[in-house]
């Protein structure tokens, strides 16, 4: 093939050739008589249809190859390369370096106070000179700045009130005003200083005159818990048959007692849940715009059973099928008789794109081309759930908003994912503290990786410097997604991206009332928003409010009353750690969520079924 062989001439991170030498055909051997009737149902094939010997070439005039981009600094000075280069790094390691002070600052403060008061209670000593160690002077230091963060952080006035961490704060910094005077130790006494006049800034509120603790933008006034519109029968039912252990997340419910925020939450379960990789079947789905998606299947040892749900998961960005939260859920519900198939997003995993079209989380047409082909290859009562993590969360309940009554999904549970991204824009702590190490997986794997002679082509020279400098997401959307795409700006991308993207913003940014005939009023299936207060990567704020459209006991009654929020006081980001030991527990409370509301809405149909055959 003519095109294969220009291909291996061009500087790629991968070649199609490479991509198709790995491609394996699925061994239906391997599989149960009712797997391999699943999988030709499905009528897909199951190596990448540009592999075929017959395929059009894969070039398309005009759009640059696939492959990382080498040359990205072509066209700089010396200084400007120095620059760009501090600004690819600087920010991951500032946000990495804060990020473990604010972990281990629920320690330190308490700890640095104790030493501080036990050396203030020892006294001088009899003989000898009265020094302070570089090492006491070091915890005294720690433990002042820890308990600013205590008394200041959003995280930690949410679990611990706001009373706390202010007490900490007073106590260490009047424990180490007297280690300063008893030592002479100028260099503490300026630091400490230092921290009383930041404190003092960040608790002072000067429009009231008043002490705030935390981030008043990020304040939660409203409670934890189930919320939904129970004037709609059929989701009163559902609720009513989904077990509360399946829906609540507390100490009293297993919940890990020993991580003290959303950071935690969200960081510890990520370096210390490792599940082994499923058996996936991949199959490929071609798109309404040509190009092509990866369904990757997984069966219970059994084979498929059409009486036990199927679970269509989309995952998170810079994701796929091998995101270890998937796997949990595939090990927990293939054990229970289900059947998973993760829609593996284009460009992702490796994925070849011929266009110009790469992945964008405002596209809802691939995920409604992968509900359609299971629905289609299965029977009516089959009960087909779908499951969004993150970014795939957002995608879900954009979907559902989008399609209305065309969403062939029974269901769908949208995990750790907003229903108006309009306010990522603004969430600073997350841009500061854990979007940098994202910006630049994205950047480097898939913007400059993957894609980088698209991009570049694509987007103006502001843009591209925008991009190689951003230092988190949201610039990354500014300069990259956005304009690549086409769109007008960040904030029309948000829009987009959202279920609540065509409602106007009231002057005070709530969300305007005026829902009637917009996307969240057409939801036609129960669709689930699990969202934790103390996410750290996506604002609650996005999936509620305090007041407005977006308070919780008002957004659920929009439509037909098919949308329900779960909210819980804690669990972090695709988090929600269980048990002392939670690397025992993995995933499980975040998976047995789905699997509760699942069997909810599969018995509630089939009540409403008996009903209905009574009433004829």
């Amino acid at each position: 093939n003519k095109s294969r062989q220009q291909h291996k001439h061009i500087n790629m991170l991968w070649s199609l050739e490479e991509y198709c030498a790995s491609q394996k055909e699925i061994n239906f051997n391997d599989l149960a008589e009712s797997s391999v009737q699943f999988i030709r149902s499905l009528n897909l094939p199951s190596t990448h249809p540009f592999c075929d010997e017959d395929a059009p070439p894969f070039e398309m005039e005009g759009v640059p190859p696939m492959g990382r981009l080498d040359h990205r600094f072509e066209g700089e000075s010396t200084l400007e390369t120095v620059i760009t280069g501090l600004y690819m790094v600087l920010p991951t390691l500032l946000a990495m370096g804060e990020l473990w002070l604010r972990l281990f600052a629920v320690a330190l403060g308490p700890l640095g106070v104790l030493m501080m008061a036990m050396r203030e209670l020892q006294g001088k000593p009899k003989q000898g000179k009265d020094t302070a160690s570089e090492r006491f002077q070091w915890t005294c230091a720690l433990s002042v700045a820890s308990a600013l963060v205590l008394m200041t952080d959003t995280f930690y006035v949410l679990d611990n009130g706001p009373y706390y961490g202010a007490i900490m704060f007073v106590a260490s910094v009047i424990l180490a005003i007297r280690v300063v005077f008893r030592y002479d130790l100028n260099r503490l006494g300026i630091f400490v200083s230092i921290m009383v006049l930041l404190g003092s800034h960040l608790v002072v509120d000067y429009e009231t005159n008043s002490l705030t603790f935390g981030d008043k933008a990020e304040e939660v006034r409203i409670d934890e818990g189930l919320y939904f519109d129970s004037s709609n029968s059929f989701v009163s039912s559902i609720v009513q048959l989904w077990p509360e252990k399946y829906r609540t997340y507390n100490k009293a419910n297993g919940a890990t007692f020993w991580m003290p925020s959303g950071d935690s939450r969200t960081g510890l379960p990520f370096l210390g849940n490792h599940i082994p990789a499923p058996e996936w079947h991949r199959l490929f789905l071609e798109t309404e715009d040509n190009e092509y998606v990866a369904l990757d299947i997984t069966f219970p040892e059994s084979g498929f059973n059409s009486s036990n749900p199927i679970y269509m998961v989309l995952h998170g960005l810079n994701g796929g099928s091998a995101e270890e939260y998937i796997r949990d859920l595939v090990f927990r519900r293939t054990a229970e008789g289900a059947t998973i198939v993760v829609m593996v997003a284009r460009g992702l995993m490796d994925l070849p794109i011929r266009g110009w079209n790469l992945f964008n989380g405002a596209r809802t047409m691939d995920a409604h081309t992968a509900a359609m082909a299971l629905r289609e290859a299965t029977s009516p009562e089959q009960l087909i759930i779908g499951v969004g993590y993150s970014m795939g969360a957002i995608i879900l309940n954009n979907y559902f908003a989008s399609y209305g009554s065309r969403n062939p999904l029974d269901g769908g549970v949208a995990l750790s994912g907003g229903l108006d991204c309009r306010y990522q824009e603004h969430f600073y702590r997350a841009q500061r503290l854990w979007q940098p190490m994202l910006a630049e997986t994205a950047r480097g794997d898939f913007f400059l990786g993957k894609w980088g002679h698209r991009v570049k082509a694509r987007l103006s020279k502001a843009d591209f410097l925008g991009l190689m400098r951003c230092s988190h997401i949201t610039e990354l959307d500014i300069h990259a997604v956005a304009p690549y795409s086409g769109y007008d700006n960040v904030v029309h991308y948000y829009r987009e991206i959202s279920a609540l993207g065509d409602i106007e913003h009231n002057p005070d940014g709530t969300v305007s009332d005026d829902y009637k005939g917009k996307k969240i009023d057409t939801i036609a299936a129960p669709l689930v928003v699990l969202q934790a207060l103390d996410d750290p990567l996506m604002t609650w704020k996005c999936t509620a409010a305090n007041e407005g459209l977006l308070k919780p006991t008002n957004i659920v009654k929009t439509g037909s009353g098919n949308l329900i929020l779960l909210l819980t006081k804690a669990g972090g980001h695709v988090g929600w750690p269980l048990g002392t030991f939670f690397f025992q527990n993995k995933w499980k409370w975040m998976s047995d969520a789905v699997m509760g509301f699942a069997l909810a809405v599969q018995e509630a149909k089939r009540q409403e079924k008996l009903v209905e055959v009574d009433r004829e």
